[in-house]
This record gives structure tokens, sequence and C-alpha cells, in this order.
């Protein structure tokens, strides 16, 4: 059977914030019911890389990190922007460098997601970094202050379950991670 989806139809597109950090642009679509959307803005959003660390002895590592938005201390996988003309396992294993001061021989690529498809077009592919090990010290921007622990699946799920937000990535990424980890034969 086929879809009855249809996309929409793109009349114009402006940018509407031009920030290094932020860019929007505000589009002007025609929906398939032929009704004319005049602002609908988008997050043009940078390709993300997370990293799922795991050390030998079945230890993840995690980042804590301040996030402004919601003035919390979030628990995390290291991620990161993919530089321009970097390959997406480059990336990964940069930002498991700078963000932990760790790296890894293993490096197998889980899949790549929207994390908000509806109003920003970024793509974040996520890595599992079997083997981890700690490999000098992290490197971390201006804004980027992180403590980095070591945590076994249940203290993460642990955590996961208390009644405080949560980045959604954490739960999906550790899911991932660990379907991938149950269903390949290890070495």
């Amino acid at each position: 059977m086929p879809y009855q989806v249809k996309p929409w139809k793109l009349i114009s597109s402006v940018p509407a914030l031009e920030e290094k950090w932020f860019p929007v642009r505000k589009d002007t679509v025609e929906l398939p019911s032929g009704r004319i959307v005049e602002d609908y803005f988008v997050w043009e959003a940078p390709h993300i890389v997370k990293v799922i660390p795991i050390t030998k002895d079945g230890k993840f590592v995690v980042c804590r990190q301040y996030r402004h938005a919601l003035a919390k201390i979030l628990t995390q996988f290291p991620a990161g922007a993919v530089d321009k003309g970097e390959a997406l396992e480059q990336g990964a294993r940069r930002e498991l460098q700078e963000e932990t001061g760790y790296t890894c021989n293993e490096l197998v690529h889980l899949g790549s997601f929207a994390p908000y498809a509806t109003k920003m077009t970024g793509i974040t592919d996520i890595f599992l970094a079997q083997n981890a090990t700690p490999n000098g010290e992290p490197q971390y921007d201006d804004q980027e202050e992180t403590e980095v622990c070591l945590m076994t699946a249940a203290e993460i799920w642990k955590l996961i379950g208390q009644k405080e937000p949560h980045m959604i990535d954490l739960p999906a990424a550790l899911a991932l991670a660990e379907h991938y980890l149950q269903s390949t034969p290890q070495k």
C-alpha cells in the first residue's frame, strides 16, 4: 500500500537569524491541502556525532556538564559538531578525546538520527567506542566544563529513572549500545 503523506512545497526561504551557533531560516511553504504557511522557522543545526565509550571492563564513560538552557547539570555521552570537511568517524574520535581524554581502537557506527526533525535540520550520528582507555587530558571549549565519570549501564538506568529531566539521547544511546553489545558476538 503506498503512503498517503505528501511533502510540503517550498515557496521561499530567507535567513531569519544569522548567528554562528544558531542560524535560523524562515520558510514559506505550501501544505498538501493548498494552505500557505508564511512563517515556518527552521534551525539550521550542525551535524553532531555522539560517542558511547565503554571500557574493557564494561563501564560507560559519561560527562556531567552544565546546560544553561535548563540551568542544570546533566549527564550525557560525549558529543559535538562535526567540523567542516571532517569524516564522521574522525569527528567522533576527536570529540571522545576532547571531552573525556579517552581514545578507542574500535569504533562502531550505530546509526543516524534526527533529534527534532520538525524544527531543526541537524542529524546526530551515534558511535560505540569499544575498549575506551584514558589517553591524556580532556581539552574543553571555554563554555564546556566537564566532569568525566565511569558508570555501569545499571547506574545510568537508575539515574534515568529519577524524576529529573535528562537529555533524551542518554537513554536512546544507551539502549542502542546495549542492543548492539547483546546482539553482536564480542571479540
